[in-house]
This record gives structure tokens, sequence and C-alpha cells, in this order.
């Protein structure tokens, strides 16, 4: 499965404690939190409920809880130049008692602004945009009136980039892309102020000066990688996109966008929009390590092998590198990357039996080996070097990252 794959990783991190915090009680279900949470600095932003009759967003500390701020779409806040306005959650929510996404926004933060959508009435038909709030204390900085006049189409806020906020007008959509028209608007992230627009596009996802959006041109979807603040197209995919989950992770300069038959997929350098070449037919994960690195682990003939099947690849002109300490039998699926250390799951497969207690959210180094606790329940759902969120059981749950 892996092609010329030379180097072996052998020096281990150091290990790490957790000690859970504290625990908050969300509208969301634990399924849906992933991508509704947010780590800024010593704080956890949560983007909670969907439409405006449960939505809210919180601020809490991330030592112990207290709440810093809390916007809560039961009453209207006061915007400069839009009057009042209610939060609108537009984001991951649920079809029926499905966990199924309904549509993907960002909860990202640029500098010290956070984006939100909000309407204009709390239901039915009425205007709606964007407000970027100050993070630190939840008071709106600017606003963006994206819908004039009033209908039943929303704004989602669904990239963020350096110092840009990509906001796609649309009616709710499924996991796929919306099946009638869309417009894209790109705001300054500091002042709100329009940058470009495109109709027929969605924004994904983004990471320094770069945005990834979806591109339809006649009945096909194509991923673009675009200059953010100009909207000028760097690189075009060739391949029909079906979906956001295709967009399986853009950090440290790289995008990597999984074809819609999942056998094959594009890495892409974001600054410069070029194509880069890898050594395994696996989907590799870009996370934003220190260095940033592509991680994937093989598969089914890796099993029996055990650690030879953890491989990572030093961004940008790394080679791949195989972890030899990865606990022999388990696949390991790489969601975040903070320093030394690589969060996501260990799972089992059938030849694990020796090491299905190590099963479970987790962080590795660069070897594979397990260098935290595992959290056998619930999903990552933001990490940084001291705060680990887990979202379970309709909570979210805040560890603390010491050394061991």
């Amino acid at each position: 499965m892996l092609v010329a794959c030379t180097k072996t990783a052998d020096k281990a991190a150091p290990k790490l404690k957790l000690e859970k915090a504290w625990q908050e009680r969300m509208v969301t279900r634990w399924e849906a939190l992933p991508g509704r949470v947010h780590l800024v600095g010593d704080a956890v932003v949560v983007v909670d409920g969907t439409g405006t009759e449960t939505a809210r967003v919180c601020c809490f500390n991330a030592a112990d809880g207290a709440k810093k701020w809390v916007i809560d779409g039961r009453g209207s806040m006061s915007v400069p130049g839009m009057g009042a306005v209610w939060v609108c959650v537009v984001g991951p929510g649920f079809l029926g008692n499905s966990p199924t996404l309904v549509q993907r926004p960002a909860v990202r933060t640029a500098g010290d602004v956070l984006p939100v959508s909000v309407a204009s009435a709390p239901k039915g038909a009425a205007t709606s945009g964007v407000v970027g709030l100050d993070v630190r204390t939840g008071d709106p900085v600017w606003g963006f009136q994206a819908v004039t006049a009033p209908s039943t189409d929303r704004t989602m806020v669904t990239a963020v980039a350096e110092s840009v906020v990509l906001a796609t007008v649309s009616a709710p959509f499924g996991p796929g892309w919306p099946e009638h028209s869309t417009t894209t608007i790109a705001l300054d992230a500091k002042t709100g102020d329009e940058l470009w627009r495109d109709r027929d596009t969605v924004g994904v996802s983004g990471d320094g000066n770069s945005v990834v959006v979806a591109k339809r041109t006649g009945a096909a979807w194509h991923m673009e990688v675009r200059d953010a603040r100009t909207g000028k197209a760097r690189w075009t995919g060739t391949h029909q996109s079906r979906g956001p989950y295709e967009d399986r992770g853009t950090a440290a300069d790289h995008t990597v966008l999984q074809h819609a038959d999942r056998k094959d997929y594009d890495l892409i350098r974001l600054s410069d929009g070029k194509p880069v070449e890898v050594d395994t037919n696996l989907i590799p994960t870009v996370v934003a390590s220190g260095p940033p690195l592509l991680v994937w682990d093989g598969g089914v003939e890796w099993w029996a092998k055990g650690p030879n099947g953890f491989v990572t690849q030093t961004l940008p002109e790394g080679s791949p590198t195989k972890g030899k300490h990865r606990p022999k039998g388990l696949e390991f699926r790489p969601a975040y990357g903070v320093g030394p250390y690589i969060w996501g799951v260990y799972s089992g497969t059938q030849e694990s039996e020796a090491n299905d207690h190590l099963a479970g959210n987790i962080a590795v180094d660069r070897t594979g080996a397990p260098c935290s606790p595992n959290l056998q329940a619930g999903y990552l759902a933001d990490v940084s070097d001291k705060t680990l969120v887990i979202a379970w059981n309709n909570s979210i749950e805040v560890h603390r990252i010491t050394p061991a």
C-alpha cells in the first residue's frame, strides 16, 4: 500500500496527563458538536442550537467553565447599521431524529473577531447577514447585511481565513451541495467591508490568505483554491465534487480534497495553488502540528504488521516516515496537530485484541506511540496545548492537558 517509505520515526514525545475540568450541557446533540467548538486562548467558544429559537453563542473560561459572555437567540441584540438582530445558528443540525448534517458552518476566529450568522426576525421571512463579535467580550464590532429583503434564505458563515470571512447566502441544504442558487460574499474580518462576491459558490475552508470553495459549473460542482482577499482562483479541480465532506482537512498552507469516489484525492498548496505529490494511495490528513504533517495509517494489509502502517510526512517537502511505535493491530485516524502531538482516534481491528484497551480519543507522537490516556467515549471537538474538548452525551467535556 505504501511506496518509497524509507525513513523511520523513533523519537517519542513526552507523555501527557488528562484531568476533566468541567462539563456543560448543550442543546445540540453531541454527534453534531464537532465543528461548533473553538478554543481561543483561555476561552472555549461554542455555537449551540439550531435556527433562532434555541440558538446561543457562548464563551466559557477554559479553566473552570465560568461564562465570560453569552448571546442568546431568544432575545435580540443591537448592531450598529443593522438594528435589532437575532443570532441564527445555521450549521450542523438534524433531519428528524437523525444526526445528519444540514449545513456546514465555520466556527472560527480571525484575530479577535468571531463571525456569527444573524437574522432580523426570530422566525419566518427575514433579512440576514453576519455580525463580527469581539471574541473577548461578545460585543459587536461590525455588521453586514447580506440579504436585504425579507426571505427564507439565510446567511451562513462557511469559511474563515486569516483576515477574510466567507458568508454564503442560501436556503438550508443537506450533506451535499445546495440544489438551487447560492451566493458567497467575502468580507474583511476587521471591518466587515465586502471584498468580492460570486454566485453558485459555497465556502468550504480557509487558512492564511487562502480559501477553498466549491464552484458550480452547469450541473457539476468543482473545488477551487482562491486568494482570500481578491477571489482570484489559484487552482481549480477537474473532478466533480458532491459535498463538503470531501474537504479532508485544511491547515498549514495545504488542503486535502477527497474525490467523490473516495478513492483518490488532491493535495494542494494553498499559497500558490500547486498540486503536491505524495507516495501513497491512501488519503492523508493534514495537521498543523510542529512541524506540520501529513498523516495516514494503512488499511487491512497492515493490520497484522502493526506499526509500519502508521506514516507521517513533514510539510512542505518531507518524505514518508514510518512510525515504529504504533500499537500493533490498531488503526489511527488523525484529526488535529498541536506541537509534537497528533490527536485523533485509535480504532480496533480484527487483529487488535491485545491493544483494544487503547482504542478511543488519544494523542500520539510521530512514532505512533500513545502519549495520553485514551477517552473511549465521545468525539474530539477541539484541542490546544492546554485544553481538550470532547463532545459526549449532549454535552461538552473539557479536560486539562498537563505533563504526566
